[in-house]
């Protein structure tokens, strides 16, 4: 098939969870043999429109550049400007599928007519996060202008979110708990929905030796997390457990990696409590995967929607157990492995609890997870599910044209 996957974007000018996990898909589609090409919108003035990378051609649309002032407006002018060079890019090229991660490309691609070829992967209700993000002191300017703008910016989002998810042929939830949260903020969505779990690069994270003295790290235990330093992670709670995780191993250590408008905030506590806790700013992609094979423990610390929680199979692809609050997917992806490293609340006391049942229970738990996680997160078994639903789309597109030139 000629497939056209869009996202917002991708590294490296683009860091996170979905921005990395796309591309594993796209890895093993191309594998496959299809003929991918990825669009992001373009974050940097000075990127390239068009960039050959081997085995998918990158494309980037223009956008509001990062760091001006339009930036924070790059989703209206998404969904105003986005479908007509859709339209024609597709009309152009003929894909016989797209595979949208972005709810406002997926928007625009419905107000350009190519809904019925689209299978839209919905990680998470924007509206929601955006909404949750703001009330934890995310965007200061939203916060400035009043609560009025908050809900006005969440409301375009709810909508633009229903657009996409109605006027696509598919929709694709990486989790359970995001299934049932997309059926709760949209009641009167009609389009099928089925769930399908992110995939994890096995060869950039595997077991191995610890790099600690490499990367600076001491502890014993190590326990560490990666998180985005924003309210929502439940970063503070994790502090204050940790108190009690030094009273019963007074070697151990904290790692918080990571950047977020919390960062100083969480230094300051952690020095109040007097903890052995480092936080190394943004971990470098290649940093990664030796973190992971130095720890003894990962702990996420979710307070609210946890859609999916790719540092969870990465830990696990890594051989490294996981340690996680009840929240949004962590039960059915964390406690995939264990039901026991799931904590009985987001409480401080009961993650503590659960921290120290984590490292009781860490060779056994690191034993499992690397072929747990190879059975049930790994590329193939995750695009089987993808490649049979865009195949149906495009199959279902092939039927639709010839029924039209009989």
């Amino acid at each position: 098939m000629r497939l056209l996957v869009i996202t917002d974007g991708v590294p490296p000018e683009h860091r996170g969870g979905v921005a990395s996990s796309v591309l594993v898909e796209v890895d093993e589609l191309a594998r496959r043999g299809h003929e991918v090409t990825v669009l992001v919108r373009r974050h940097d003035a000075g990127a390239p429109l068009v960039e050959d990378r081997g085995h998918y051609r990158l494309l980037r649309h223009p956008a509001p550049a990062r760091g001006s002032r339009a930036y924070y407006a790059h989703p209206a002018a998404t969904l105003l400007q986005v479908p007509g060079w859709l339209r024609s890019l597709v009309a152009r090229e003929g894909f016989d599928a797209l595979y949208v991660h972005s709810t406002f490309h997926a928007a625009a691609a419905v107000r350009a007519g190519l809904g019925e070829r689209t299978v839209f992967r919905f990680h998470a209700p924007a509206s929601l996060e955006v909404g949750l993000d703001a009330a934890g002191g995310k965007y200061p300017l939203v916060r400035a202008a009043g609560g009025l703008a908050g809900r006005v910016v969440a409301d375009l989002t709810r909508r633009a979110e229903l657009a996409a998810v109605n006027g696509s042929a598919r929709t694709l939830t990486t989790s359970w708990y995001v299934r049932r949260l997309l059926q709760q903020v949209h009641p009167t969505a009609s389009a099928r929905v089925d769930v399908v779990p992110l995939a994890v690069d096995l060869d950039r994270f595997s077991p191995g030796p610890s790099e600690r003295e490499r990367l600076g790290l001491q502890g014993d235990p190590l326990v560490v997390t990666v998180r985005r330093l924003v309210r929502r992670m439940g970063l503070e709670n994790l502090l204050d457990a940790f108190g009690a995780v030094v009273d019963r191993h007074p070697g151990a250590r904290l790692v918080v990696g990571g950047t977020g408008y919390l960062a100083g905030e969480l230094r300051e506590r952690a020095d109040r409590l007097g903890l052995p806790v480092d936080f190394p700013g943004f971990v470098a992609e290649d940093d990664l995967p030796a973190l992971y094979r130095s720890a003894d423990l990962f702990v996420l610390p979710t307070l609210e929607m946890e859609g999916f929680g790719i540092v969870t199979v990465e830990a696990f692809a890594s051989g490294l157990p996981v340690v996680a609050t009840p929240v949004g997917a962590n039960p059915e992806v964390a406690g995939s492995l264990d039901a026991r490293t799931i904590a009985a609340s987001t409480a401080p006391a009961d993650l503590a609890e659960a921290v120290l049942r984590g490292l009781d229970l860490r060779e056994g738990l690191a034993a499992r997870a690397r072929e747990h996680v190879e059975q049930r997160f790994s590329p193939a078994a995750v695009v089987d599910r993808v490649e049979a639903a865009l195949a149906d789309v495009s199959a279902a597109q092939q039927r639709g044209a010839s029924a039209a030139r009989r």
